[in-house]
Parts: C-alpha cells; sequence; structure tokens
C-alpha cells in the first residue's frame, strides 16, 4: 500500500506543478507585492486546512508580516494586502463569502482548494479570487481489500502548496533586493 500511496501522490504533486506552474508564480508575485509595500500576508483556513495555518504561523518558514484572517476582523486588512485561503472545498461557503468581501474591497486573493465541486451555479473560489490552485485530491489515492479508495492527504498536498508559494516568493524577494 505505501508504495501504491507513493506513487500516486508524486503523481498529483507533479500534475499540480505541470498545471500551476504559472498560478504559482502569480500568486508568489501577490504575496512578494504585499511584503515589498509593507503590507500584510493574510492566511484563512478551513476543516483539514487548518494544519496549513498552523505551519504559516507556527513553522520556521513562514512569511513575513502573516496574520490569522478571521471572519469578524476582515476590516483590518487594505488594498496593500494578500490574503492566502485554503480551503477543503472551491465552494465551502466561509472562504467564499471571505473571498467576495475581500474581492468587494480591491485585497488580492489566492485560493489554494481540493475535492469535488458541490455546487456548478453557486459561488467558487475559482471565480472569487485572483488566482486559484487546485490541489487535484478527490478520492482515495489506495485501495483497500474492501474495494474502497483511502488515504486522502489533502493537508500534505496542501503544505507542499504553501511551499511553493513560499520558495517562490522568497526567489523573487532575493531579486528584487539584489
Amino acid at each position: 500500500m505505501q508504495k501504491i500511496f507513493s506513487t500516486q501522490l508524486q503523481g498529483l504533486l507533479n500534475k499540480m506543478n505541470d498545471t500551476y506552474e504559472e498560478a504559482f508564480e502569480d500568486g508568489s508575485r501577490l504575496i512578494a507585492q504585499s511584503l515589498i509595500t509593507n503590507g500584510k500576508i493574510g492566511m484563512f483556513a478551513t476543516g483539514e486546512m487548518e494544519g496549513v495555518l498552523a505551519q504559516a504561523i507556527k513553522g520556521v518558514d513562514r512569511f513575513e508580516n502573516l496574520v490569522a484572517v478571521e471572519e469578524g476582523r476582515l476590516h483590518e486588512l487594505d488594498e496593500m494586502d494578500t490574503v492566502l485561503i485554503f480551503s477543503p472545498s472551491p465552494n465551502e461557503a466561509a472562504c467564499c463569502m471571505i473571498a467576495d468581501s475581500l474581492r468587494g474591497r480591491g485585497i488580492q486573493t489566492i485560493a489554494v482548494f481540493t475535492g469535488e465541486k458541490r455546487d456548478e451555479d453557486g459561488p467558487s473560489l475559482e471565480n472569487l479570487t485572483d488566482v486559484s490552485i487546485d490541489l487535484g485530491v478527490k478520492k482515495g489515492l489506495v485501495p483497500n481489500e474492501r474495494g474502497e479508495r483511502v488515504g486522502q492527504p489533502k493537508l500534505l498536498i496542501a503544505l507542499y502548496a504553501y511551499y511553493n508559494l513560499y520558495f517562490t516568493t522568497e526567489e523573487i524577494l532575493a531579486e528584487n533586493r539584489g
């Protein structure tokens, strides 16, 4: 099972890198722009994606001026800021409401999400944000003995996406300093 999981996981990571290379660069430019102009980097996450928030705030590799975004405190952000939204679904209600509110105030947003779309007619992070990255985890990666697919590494791949944004932003900032 571990070999199957590793192979499938590597396939998801490769697909995400190939499909969203430009989105990672665009998102990193937005983040770098905010950092260069002394803006804040906000982060909002729901469900299992809250693990990315913990890493981003408490981990060694974190953006300068990073703040956790709370629904009742959006007024603390302005046009100089960029907000990362990590969601277990492109249609998650709280994430979509925050993205819509930030968009209405001219604040740049980057959405990282996964999962099946639930409501084709409803709001979607793909349409509400400046940059969107779909992690591609739609089902379990490994078949078990009962014929079910298990192992949905949403948080693991979301952390990988965070690090893609982090490293690309660091490269942009280093070029700007040099």
